[in-house]
């Protein structure tokens, strides 16, 4: 059974349930080609995103997004929460899929990203989020945030992080990004065994399409 669900202006989802593992694949670039596939079972035609694996499902992004590329990533293990065998030890793995708006002069305007990630086999970890009161796009739930940050700020504290990476991988293709970013965020599971996650982003730079920058936006809601 595919169910589609629509949200305006952002992304259409078919959600298929699944729990087949992941692959990761190198970085590649859209460069004029019509198709993007790879071993891992996901591949971007047109402006439709189809993941075959963690979770099996098709994305179909507003017309006026572009592809940019994908790029794999891992996570260490660099927090507390950690026990000290994983510290500084990758602990996830996954892909970003990246899709911008931008003007003439590849100057982003907004972004929309599609991550994949999991913990490696190599340990016991899980995504313990609780969906108790998340909203259902298709037949997943997901757990929606929204936040208002400095992107730059961040990648320079965390150069490792996935924020960063997006930011050097826009650069290298291109692409210029401003320091500001309001971002919402959807989050949900992409296998039955709570190791894998899906995660939604959507971002508009805050200065561009509010005309204010992060101190005087939060100084406006004070």
């Amino acid at each position: 059974m595919r169910t589609r669900a629509v949200r305006p202006g952002a992304f259409a989802l078919v959600w298929i349930a699944s729990s087949l593992p992941s692959s990761l694949w190198g970085f590649q670039s859209v460069a004029d080609r019509d198709r993007i596939e790879s071993a891992s079972g996901r591949a971007v035609e047109g402006h439709v995103l189809t993941s075959d694996a963690t979770p099996e499902i098709e994305i179909e992004v507003a017309e006026e997004f572009g592809f940019v590329g994908h790029f794999p990533f891992e996570i260490l293990g660099e927090s507390e929460e950690y026990p000290e065998r994983f510290r500084g030890k990758p602990v996830a793995a996954g892909e970003r899929f990246v899709f911008a708006v931008s003007d003439e002069n590849n100057v982003v305007e907004k972004l929309f990203i599609v991550q994949f990630e999991g913990f490696l086999p190599s340990n016991e970890f899980v995504y313990n989020y609780n969906f108790d009161t998340a909203e259902s796009i298709g037949e997943n739930k997901y757990r929606q945030n929204l936040w208002f940050y400095d992107a730059r700020a961040l990648a320079e504290d965390n150069p490792n992080s996935e924020g960063a990476l997006t930011r050097r991988f826009l650069s290298d293709n291109g692409y210029s990004v401003a320091d500001e970013y309001m971002m919402s965020r959807f989050v949900g599971l992409a296998s039955e065994d709570r190791k894998s996650e899906i995660i939604i982003f959507y971002f508009e730079m805050l200065e561009g399409s509010t005309g204010h920058t992060l101190e005087s936006f939060e100084n406006s809601l004070t």
